[in-house]
């Protein structure tokens, strides 16, 4: 079962501690998935703090880090690692541009397939994701949390989290009820942007439209290991091949973020 931090001003604030592995239980208090930071109160900033959160990882592109910048936590430090140059995830797209793409025939979930088709090809979500497990693999205190997130929690940190618990040989139905598990934790958010976009006069395709961007969806993330193993035979691979990691490392990770 997921591990929820309960915060007055962000969701889908998960510790990913918690969940069996094959050779242990991955570590509480180090690290952490998150959606947008930006409206922490000051609550959330100082239960962050006591929480232990040292290292904050944004996913998030340029105009998206711009347009809502991070509240900061106390005594953490800040990457900045967009996994693409732009919000290719469509969360912060204008419903105007959205409907003009639906109206085209390009359908919200082609999109998010793409997408996560991306974080396997792109270039540069390659070098951000190596980056966010070479960080990871930094956090070698205990108690201290590495905290990543995008503006949803949904897909950039819902493949990174994926990511990281395939690396810690978490089984694959614990690894995608994580994932899923974003619903729950978005259902007010999406309803809201569902509401507000009929009380608008939303035609039913751009509603189908949100609704389709703002849910975690297991052939979304079934993509991104399809495209692992066609370019690599396995994520795992990806991870090594891909990203450039050693075995050594793999195995360092795994010393750092399970215990017995």
């Amino acid at each position: 079962m997921e591990q929820i931090i309960q915060l007055e001003k962000a969701a889908n604030v998960r510790d990913l501690g918690g969940y069996i592995a094959n050779n242990g239980i991955v570590r509480m208090n180090k690290v952490v998935r998150s959606a947008s930071l930006s409206e922490l109160s000051k609550h959330d900033q100082v239960k962050l703090e006591e929480y232990g959160v040292k290292k904050v990882i944004d996913f998030r592109s340029p105009s998206e880090a711009t347009e809502a910048p991070d509240k900061i936590i106390s005594e953490s430090k800040a990457y900045f690692l967009p996994v693409f140059g732009h919000d290719e995830t469509k969360v912060s797209i204008s419903p105007q541009e959205l409907l003009k793409q639906l109206e085209q025939g390009m359908t919200a979930e082609s999109q998010m397939i793409n997408v996560y088709r991306h974080f396997i090809e792109d270039e540069h979500a390659k070098l951000a994701y190596r980056k966010f497990l070479q960080i990871l693999l930094e956090n070698d205190k205990d108690n201290t949390s590495v905290l990543f997130h995008c503006t949803a929690g949904k897909d950039r940190t819902g493949f990174g989290a994926a990511l990281l618990l395939d690396i810690l040989e978490v089984d694959h139905q614990t690894i995608m009820a994580d994932y899923l598990a974003t619903n729950r934790y978005l259902n007010e958010q999406t309803e809201y942007m569902v509401t507000k976009a009929k009380e608008q006069g939303a035609s039913d395709l751009l509603v189908a439209g949100v609704k389709d961007l703002m849910k975690a969806d297991a052939a979304y993330l079934n993509e991104s290991y399809r495209a692992a193993k066609e370019h690599y035979g396995s994520l795992k691979n990806y991870v090594k091949t891909g990203l450039g990691f050693s075995e050594q490392e793999i195995k360092d990770l795994q010393k750092l973020y399970l215990t017995k």
